[in-house]
């Protein structure tokens, strides 16, 4: 028996492999693109069928004048250039602010909330705004530190948001949008007002 592979069975294999959370195709005519959430995150978004673009679009309606400048940033660099920026997921997040003009040389970023890691405090989800520079526990990756910018709540009653989130590890891949638990945020850094 002859296996057929086509460019499709590639594709999925390869986003199988790095746990891909959405294909984003900005070049295509379709503006039907869902945003889908991490399988590893082990919940069902109950915005699916809304196209990503849409919510990204949403979210920066949302934001404060400077939270949208990051957001307008971070989605031009993810979908439209595909950059990658090789680092750490820190590295990512803080180019995204640096291109913003949101400096940390100059101070343009002010400090909303710090604790620890491991002993917490953790910060009231209250407090996080579209645009903030987050740094939380990801339960869904074995309980690291990750950074990460926060886009929109998911289920803030479930502290699921979506965030902007490059993988680290130095990875060849521009960064995707993924839904992750929130419930562990120890540091919120956000732009300061333009």
């Amino acid at each position: 028996m002859k296996s057929i592979i086509t460019g499709t069975t590639v594709i999925i294999s390869v986003l199988s492999l790095y746990g891909c959370a959405s294909i984003i195709n900005p070049s295509s005519p379709s503006k039907n693109v869902v945003a889908k959430t991490s399988k590893s995150a082990k919940y069902k978004a109950r915005k699916a069928g809304v196209p990503l673009t849409k919510r990204l679009l949403q979210a920066e309606a949302k934001a404060s004048k400077s939270g949208k400048k990051v957001l307008e940033v971070g989605r031009k660099m993810t979908l439209v250039n595909k950059e990658i920026v090789r680092g750490s997921c820190w590295d990512y997040a803080d180019t995204v602010y640096q291109r913003a003009g949101f400096s940390r040389q100059y101070q343009q970023r002010q400090i909303i909330f710090k604790g620890s890691k491991r002993k917490g405090p953790y910060a009231d989800i209250a407090q996080i705004k579209p645009g903030d520079f987050l740094y939380y526990i990801n339960h869904s990756y074995g309980n690291i530190e990750h950074s990460a910018i926060f886009i929109d709540w998911e289920d803030k009653n479930k502290k699921m948001a979506l965030m902007l989130s490059y993988g680290g590890e130095n990875r060849k891949s521009p960064a995707r949008y993924r839904v992750y638990d929130l419930s562990h945020v120890y540091h919120i850094t956000r732009p300061k007002e333009i």
